[in-house]
């Protein structure tokens, strides 16, 4: 049986279960086919992780294809081109996605084509992880309890000893061309990128068990120091589907089990943010909380871009904002700040922080970032109280003392003090002159400082509640 495999964000060789049932079934023929409205920094990291994907598949005597045309698209037109007899793929749960492809599986069924789905991004389907009655959890932690009753399924076997289709050199449909998807931006942003991550399936493999074998047992304890070394950074790689969950779920409780529960809690977690989006896909473009409809957002554009930009005022935030724009990348004890501080404190619509994230994140993973942003600001499943405001001063004096990731982030205040630099509106002008910091200038004023954005935030949470 002749087999298109699609490729998606699941681009690896381990547990892949479309793969590796392919292998078993058939020839196997391995298509990416790029889907609409990915983020740059994403496409930029798919376009690393493909490149990897590529020579490993060509060591197996086989060659990766892409596709810039959607999935129905695609397979038509192999359809028509080549005798193609059946179609395997793991489940996208992106809403639009989703539907779509249920529809379409269908179709090819009931034109004779062999169509099969596979679970290659949660831990466990998501029909698998509700209540007894049929609903959602909305509630993380009774989630997670009945989750851990359960049994994840072992991973399948490594793809290895397939049996590649040929592919005539007249095919239109297809390139083994990678370059042909344009995933690489014509002005180069991308050095920080490539500096700070190592793409492919071996650098994700080597860095999860890095991690579970020598750090899992302090993960507790270091994981909310953003200038420390403890957290796994394994999430570009989970979004992109370099690495599998199941494979890390397993590993972590094999290698570790007496201190592991932490770590797994978190990839609970993710698997409680998919949960949400699959149950409430509308959650992608507006708040799970129906008052949050009538929230009184500012929007103001001209904070908003300093916020974009890490120059807030706010040292804390801004650092995060430019770890984010020069690696694509944000640690999540800062992550959750800088959320805290565009949504309450400038009071600018949760969507269009997500929106950024989204653009400039290469772990951007949809179900993740829906269900963070909306935690952050209040609107979503078991999110933090409204009265819930981080206070970016207290965050960077409690996880930050010495103020090491500020520094490195915002080189212009390294002249001042650990107690200084926190907060630099505090600071004596005797201070701020011998570091050579002229606020306003040289670094901002704050957009707007914790307690006045604190009191607004109340004041207009206050007026949703009352509008009920």
């Amino acid at each position: 049986m002749k087999i298109a495999v699609i490729l998606r964000n699941d681009l690896r060789l381990h547990d892949h279960p479309a793969l590796s049932q392919a292998q078993l079934d058939g020839e196997v023929l391995p298509i990416y086919v790029l889907e609409d409205n990915l983020g740059a920094a994403f496409k930029y990291w798919t376009h690393r992780n493909l490149q990897t994907l590529q020579t490993s598949i060509r060591e197996l005597g086989g060659e990766l294809y892409v596709s810039h045309s959607p999935l129905p698209e695609t397979v038509r037109a192999l359809r028509e081109e080549m005798t193609i007899e059946a179609v395997y793929f793991n489940r996208s749960y992106h809403p639009d996605q989703r539907e779509r492809d249920e529809d379409f599986a269908k179709q090819l069924f009931d034109e004779g084509l062999n169509v099969k789905t596979f679970e290659g991004t949660m831990l466990l389907p998501p029909w698998e992880s509700v209540k007894e009655n049929g609903e959602p959890y909305k509630v993380f932690t009774p989630f997670y309890k009945q989750f851990r009753t359960k049994s994840v399924p072992q991973v399948v076997p490594r793809f290895r000893d397939a049996v590649f289709m040929g592919v005539p050199s007249s095919l239109k449909c297809i390139s083994a061309d990678i370059q042909t998807l344009e995933l690489v931006p014509e002005i180069k942003w991308t050095d920080g990128i490539d500096a700070t991550w190592t793409p492919g399936e071996d650098a994700a493999i080597e860095l999860v068990k890095k991690f579970i074998d020598e750090d899992i047992a302090a993960y507790k304890i270091k994981r909310d120091f953003p200038s420390l070394p403890g957290t796994s950074r394994i999430s570009p790689y989970l979004a992109v589907g370099a690495l599998s969950v199941r494979s890390v779920y397993h590993y972590a409780l094999k290698m570790k089990p007496d201190v592991s529960e932490a770590f797994i809690r978190q990839l609970i977690w993710r698997e409680f943010a998919y949960q949400m989006l699959v149950h409430y896909p509308s959650t992608a473009r507006q708040p799970l909380n129906e008052n949050f409809l009538k929230f009184p957002w500012l929007n103001n554009k001209e904070h908003f871009a300093k916020w974009c930009r890490g120059q807030t005022g706010i040292p804390l935030i801004d650092a995060g904002m430019r770890e984010l724009w020069q690696t694509g990348y944000i640690h999540n004890r800062v992550r959750m700040n800088v959320a805290s501080y565009l949504t309450k404190h400038l009071l600018v619509d949760f969507t269009k922080g997500m929106a950024w994230f989204w653009d400039t994140l290469i772990d951007s993973d949809i179900a993740n970032n829906i269900f963070g942003w909306q935690w952050a600001s209040g609107s979503g499943a078991d999110a933090a109280p409204y009265f819930r405001i981080f206070n970016p001063y207290l965050q960077s004096a409690k996880f930050d003392s010495e103020a090491i990731y500020i520094r490195k982030w915002i080189p212009e205040l390294n002249g001042l003090s650990n107690k200084d630099i926190i907060q630099p509106e505090q600071a004596s002008e005797e201070a701020l002159e011998k570091a050579g910091v002229v606020l306003g200038e040289t670094y901002p004023y704050p957009v707007v400082t914790h307690k006045a954005g604190r009191a607004r935030a109340l004041l207009a949470y206050d007026e949703i509640k009352n509008k009920d």
